[in-house]
């Protein structure tokens, strides 16, 4: 069984065999803007996602074998509805389906990747991926995760893939055409901050795994 937290705030608990793409020969369920995953190592289901200022806190219970992803937008909002595009949220709720699962904070170790700044406009401690970056590392020092890594700034987006044992594939996005689409988002999203001071639905999460990027090599990091 694999759950999904939606945008919504829903949760859907699903088969793994609906899911049939396939990265780097593995099942596959891409992680958009404002959701999260959780699975077994067991249903062999590999996460992915495209990271620009957005990030995504993985989590992995060393015993039980489970695995989350998210992929926030925003850290946190004084709006009192639940939103799954604000990092706080997301992740609580993302941490609530895995401790459902029997997992253990004692047992659990965690990753954060993504952050940059991708327009390359707003490189100061202000920038939306900067503070994307400072929510996550705080939260999982706050609530005594311990944070195996760190892949996160820069100017490019990133795509994420999470597999089984924690193993994370992590690819650099350099093509003018792959980050000009992430920059297109970004832009968006500054705008509704500038214009509210509750933002409004972002529409992220551009899915580009499709797009070739033979360029850039895949990194894998081993951290264990």
């Amino acid at each position: 069984m694999i759950v999904i937290g939606h945008k919504d705030g829903s949760i859907e608990r699903t088969s793994s065999v609906r899911f049939t793409q396939k990265t780097k020969g593995l099942f596959t369920h891409t992680v958009i803007g404002g959701e999260f995953a959780v699975g077994s190592d067991i249903e062999e289901i590999a996460f992915k996602t495209l990271l620009g200022s957005c990030v995504a806190i993985m989590f992995y219970d060393k015993v039980k074998k489970i695995k989350g992803m998210n992929h926030f937008l925003l850290p946190k909002t004084n709006n009192t509805n639940d939103d799954m595009k604000y990092g706080l949220y997301s992740v609580e709720a993302m941490l609530n389906e895995m401790y459902k699962l029997g997992c253990s904070k004692n047992n659990m170790i965690a990753k954060i990747s993504g952050g940059a700044d991708i327009m390359q406009l707003n490189v100061s401690a202000q920038s939306i991926g900067h503070r994307n970056v400072e929510f996550a590392k705080d939260f999982c020092q706050s609530e005594g995760f311990k944070l195996m890594s760190e892949h996160t700034r820069g100017e490019h987006g990133r795509l994420i893939l999470l597999a089984n044992a924690f193993e994370t594939f992590i690819k650099v996005t350099q093509k003018t055409e792959t980050d000009s689409k992430i920059a297109s988002e970004e832009s968006s999203l500054q705008k509704e901050i500038t214009k509210a001071p509750v933002i409004k639905e972002y529409v992220g999460g551009v899915d580009l795994f499709g797009v070739e990027e033979k360029d850039e090599p895949e990194m894998e990091i081993e951290l264990f």
